[in-house]
């Protein structure tokens, strides 16, 4: 079984107890699917059973988490091909919203920070996909939401992107191949990531917002289609092929 490169999103702007809550749920003790008992995880975060049930129904509120009809309690998605679609959807939206306002709001020190982790990802890239370059990319779209100076974008998105990371890269079935300088293909798509972020910098130096919204929409792409792929490819290799419906 390969290792995984798995690195730790920071979700600072969520209460504590909500933070841990949410890194146990998506971790790799539970998987698509899985029943959510509020009992067992306060016992486990070592919480009494009110703030737990406090952050279950905030994640029912924002769609992460959902109510089981037939056991009366909660669950994890299935991520499903369209289940990955809907999420993939929303996160483009909400990107292409903040870039598109980040045009309008975004200052010299948003640039430079932009820049410098463009620089970052370039000397990173003979090792990727690893920790490292998974959270200077993090890195790089949280700082460009947080150029928009929206609260809601910035404050949405870090749930949203561990919600993300957990289904795009720490599932077996997203797991990615070898390391670039293993790899020659993945070294392309490497390489490409950093390519398309510095044409993101640049249009948002310029304030281009038609541009810019264009180029994140191509950029996000990418990462959607190919865990959709993956997906999908993972649900043949099951034999439910009834599941399959694309959207």
């Amino acid at each position: 079984m390969p290792k995984r490169r798995v690195f730790e999103p920071k979700i600072d702007r969520t209460p504590p107890n909500l933070q841990k809550l949410v890194r146990l749920i998506f971790s790799e003790a539970f998987l698509p699917g899985d029943r959510l008992v509020e009992r067992d995880l306060a016992q486990r975060l070592n919480l009494s059973r009110i703030p737990v049930r406090e952050g279950l129904l905030k994640l029912v509120s924002k769609g992460i988490l959902l109510k089981d009809e037939v056991n009366k309690g909660l669950r994890l998605r299935d991520y499903t091909p369209a289940e990955v679609a809907h999420l993939h959807e929303y996160r483009e939206a909400v990107e292409l919203a903040a870039a598109r306002a980040a045009c309008h709001h975004r200052t010299a020190a948003d640039l430079t920070t932009l820049e410098g982790l463009c620089d970052q990802m370039q000397e990173a890239a003979p090792t990727a996909p690893s920790a490292r370059w998974f959270e200077l990319d993090w890195q790089f779209h949280q700082t460009l939401v947080e150029a928009s100076g929206n609260e809601r974008f910035i404050n949405d998105f870090d749930l949203l992107m561990f919600e993300c990371n957990y289904v795009f890269y720490r599932l077996p079935s997203t797991m990615l191949p070898a390391p670039s300088r293993e790899h020659p293909l993945m070294l392309t798509l490497v390489q490409g990531v950093i390519e398309s972020h510095r044409l993101i910098v640049r249009l948002l130096d310029r304030r281009d917002t038609n541009g810019i919204v264009e180029t994140m929409r191509l950029h996000l792409a990418g990462l959607g289609n190919r865990v959709h792929r993956d997906v999908v490819k993972n649900l043949l290799a099951k034999g439910t092929p009834g599941e399959l419906q694309i959207p």
